[in-house]
């Protein structure tokens, strides 16, 4: 008999204390690969009927991918995707999902701060996992017909940035529904949706135990190889050091408040200096050409072709 994690039964427990039914999907290896779920009927009641179906479901799907849905039953949305049972049989715990649920508008109480501290604990866990972590938002009427948008995604690996673009995604979209993405890059599929904000709620949610602040362009100026000064921070240094480190390329994007929105970017001039020194001053020449939009730090592997890292590094 498949045991289900103490970690998998919290988050039972919370989707079933907030309202919402709790359903289960099963794939094996090619229907995993493709995306094609099918669904399991999962006895609703209390938390011991509710486990004991799951269990039984497990059991019957050894061998296969299994995971864990949260429904709201109003407005017929998911407010979770959690892997809890892999082909090699093992049932996950959410540390391992990567996955924490944000307490709904509807059901927090106002309680904005408990609700941040749940996403920035999702985002540290999806970050921590490998995952990228993505965006959609969509006005009523698309939320209604769940069409939604895609939005900014982030790359890297520092849990104050992701946090940060969540926070100027939210206050862009102060009147539409926006939730939170987590991304597999190797299977390319999703392995978390979670709903952060809905009209009417905080613009900027009040993430406790994270930063919710990311290296920005500031007027307070940095050291860079001994003398040399920058009005760059010092996080945003690290980072072009690394890339050049890494003798990944270094490129730029921006965008207005309006393209921000709809994730539009423009791409700039790419920063062709190999030094760290000439790097920070191609990127300032960038900034100063656009000041009063978003500007984004883009770190590119040539080889593999592909991203490793995105970073706002200005914002109007």
């Amino acid at each position: 008999m498949s045991n289900i994690s103490d970690g998998v039964r919290q988050q039972i427990r919370r989707l079933l204390s907030q309202g919402h039914r709790v359903g289960v999907e099963y794939a094996n290896a090619r229907r995993f690969r493709t995306g094609s779920w099918q669904s399991a009927t999962i006895a609703q009641g209390g938390e011991s009927t509710v486990l004991a179906s799951i269990t039984a479901v497990l059991d019957e799907h050894q061998g296969e991918y299994v995971q864990l849905l949260g429904v709201d039953p109003h407005s017929r949305t998911r407010v979770l995707e959690l892997m809890i049972q892999r082909p090699d049989g093992a049932v996950t715990a959410v540390s391992h999902a990567g996955v924490t649920g944000r307490v709904p508008a509807a059901a927090s109480n106002g309680n904005s701060a408990s609700a941040g501290s749940d996403t920035a604990h999702s985002v540290k866990q999806l970050l921590n996992q490998g995952y990228r972590i993505g965006t959609e938002f969509a006005d009523a009427r698309r939320f209604r017909a769940s069409s939604w948008t895609s939005g900014p995604s982030y790359q890297g690996t520092r849990e104050g940035e992701a946090v940060a673009m969540l926070n100027e995604l939210i206050a862009a979209h102060e009147g539409d529904y926006v939730r939170l993405i987590g991304i597999d890059p190797q299977a390319r599929r999703r392995v978390m949706e979670v709903m952060i904000h809905k009209p009417g709620e905080p613009a900027t949610l009040n993430f406790s135990g994270g930063s919710s602040q990311s290296g920005s362009f500031s007027s307070k100026t940095s050291s860079v190889g001994g003398n040399v000064k920058t009005s760059l921070s010092p996080e945003i240094v690290a980072s072009v050091r690394r890339l050049l480190e890494n003798s990944h390329q270094i490129g730029t994007e921006h965008a207005d408040l309006r393209r921000f929105r709809s994730s539009s970017w423009h791409t700039c001039k790419p920063v062709s200096a190999t030094r760290l020194q000439d790097a920070i001053a191609q990127l300032e020449t960038c900034l100063t050409e656009h000041q009063g939009e978003y500007v984004r730090l883009i770190g590119i592997d040539s080889q593999a072709r592909r991203r490793v890292h995105e970073e706002i590094i200005q914002r109007p």
